[in-house]
């Protein structure tokens, strides 16, 4: 690993696809200097993929690229350039499992490895899978730009995976519909749907069952002897889980003590007690994904906020604005006129 990585203890993301950033400008005529200027990291940091910042500041690289180059869809061309390929020992198990179903639920399953700051999941939706990505770090920025790149590098894992054999239904984006949506079209080669609850690739049920070419049952066998080897990446693992896994079971509606325990293979008295052990309660955790999502759909989709209040499991919009007031001081209605606001004076 680099010196250029940062070490402090909220360094939460590999930077993987990040590394294409020099690339990128390069082709834009513009120089990574540019880019790095006042965040305390060097140039340097780009030429190891196993280097980690903090996830906040992944989402300020890319949000400088964007007023570097004057291309709003920064985010969506990265993410258009890397694979499976660009997340480690998380793309070698992927590269690795017999059939896409598996593939995607190993990612999912180490992704956090590779992010403190967001997580990817796949749940089913009726008769679609939906293979998803969704912010929780409350010190994240750049949420549009973030997403786009991970919905292409998304759609390029499943294509290069099954040797393009699947292709998505649909793509669902939480973010305003852009004034040009010629490029989204284009690299995430399916309909794209903007202002939804959440970030994801909606898949047909069959799709799961594609093979993965040239996947070895012997190497994934020696993948999983590495990872179980491997130290815990934090020091608060429980907590990490449940921040990983919550989101999802807020779109299912299912974000109770007892279904986290469930999907964690614990019972509601060990998650609690080992929760407590690291400072924290399941409800605390609850409360803080709520909010940071709360607070990324009013200020980049225009979704009613009964829909909102939907996404993360109230079924009343009364008690979501009770709640958004309780958090930030103000209602959801005023936070997003003054998100708007904010967003017209930069």
């Amino acid at each position: 690993m680099s010196d250029n990585c940062i070490r402090a203890a909220d360094a939460s993301q590999r930077l993987g696809p990040l590394t294409g950033i020099p690339d990128l400008l390069a082709d834009f005529g513009r120089g990574t200097e540019e880019v790095v200027a006042g965040l305390g990291i060097a140039t340097g940091v780009f030429d190891d993929p196993d280097n980690r910042v903090p996830f906040s500041l992944a989402g300020r690289l890319i949000k400088r690229c964007v007023d570097v180059t004057a291309c709003p869809h920064v985010g969506l061309i990265l993410g258009s350039r890397h694979d499976h390929r660009s997340l480690g020992l998380a793309g070698e198990v992927m590269q690795n499992s017999p059939d896409l179903g598996s593939a995607l639920s190993n990612f999912c399953a180490l992704q956090d490895a590779n992010s403190r700051g967001a997580a990817v999941y796949l749940r089913r939706a009726g008769d679609v899978f939906v293979f998803g990505y969704g912010i929780y770090d409350p010190a994240a920025v750049a949420h549009e730009q973030v997403y786009s790149l991970a919905l292409a590098m998304g759609v390029n894992i499943i294509h290069a995976l099954t040797e393009g054999a699947v292709e998505p239904v649909e793509t669902l984006l939480s973010s305003r519909r852009p004034a040009d949506v010629e490029p989204y079209q284009s690299i995430l080669k399916s309909p794209v749907r903007f202002d939804q609850q959440e970030t994801g690739i909606v898949l047909h049920r069959a799709s799961m069952a594609a093979p993965i070419p040239g996947a070895s049952s012997q190497e994934l066998a020696r993948l999983r002897e590495r990872i179980a080897l491997l130290s815990p990446a934090s020091d608060h693992v429980w907590t990490d889980r449940v921040k990983h896994a919550v989101r999802p079971l807020l779109l299912e509606g299912e974000a109770t003590t007892a279904s986290m325990a469930r999907l964690l293979n614990l019972n509601v008295r060990t998650l609690s007690r080992r929760l407590e052990t690291e400072g924290t309660t399941f409800q605390r955790i609850l409360e803080g994904v709520r909010y940071s999502i709360a607070r990324e759909l009013l200020e980049v989709t225009l979704l009613p906020i009964g829909d909102i209040a939907g996404a993360l499991a109230y079924t009343e919009h009364s008690s979501f604005s009770d709640a958004f007031r309780r958090w930030s001081g103000v209602t959801p209605s005023e936070w997003r006129e003054k998100s708007r606001v904010s967003e017209i004076a930069r």
